[in-house]
């Protein structure tokens, strides 16, 4: 894997919408309307998000009758986001540790 491919990856993520997007999806699969009433962005800003997220792999979506369902494309991402949890967790902790 070469480096552009992790920087891009890491700036699918750098965002605050985009990372609480993925948060919300680590619940459960969510319609682009249940995004906007629990993250209160306007629809166009989310589904702007949601398509950035699907171009760099991080999401998935489904059709079901009139309705799209996002997800996460793979559990992967949420064991992702559980070891930058620790990561960080363990650097505050050695950061009072040393101070």
């Amino acid at each position: 894997m070469t480096v552009e491919s992790k920087v891009r990856f890491l700036e699918s993520l750098a965002d605050k919408t985009r990372l609480r997007i993925v948060e919300a999806l680590r619940e459960r699969e969510k319609t682009v309307s249940q995004l906007v009433k629990e993250l209160g962005a306007s629809q166009s800003n989310i589904s702007g998000h949601l398509r950035l997220l699907k171009i760099s792999g991080i999401i998935k979506s489904r059709h079901e009758g009139k309705y799209v369902y996002y997800s996460l494309s793979s559990s992967v991402i949420d064991e992702f986001l559980s070891k930058l949890e620790d990561l960080i967790k363990a650097m505050k902790r050695e950061a009072l540790e040393s101070a």
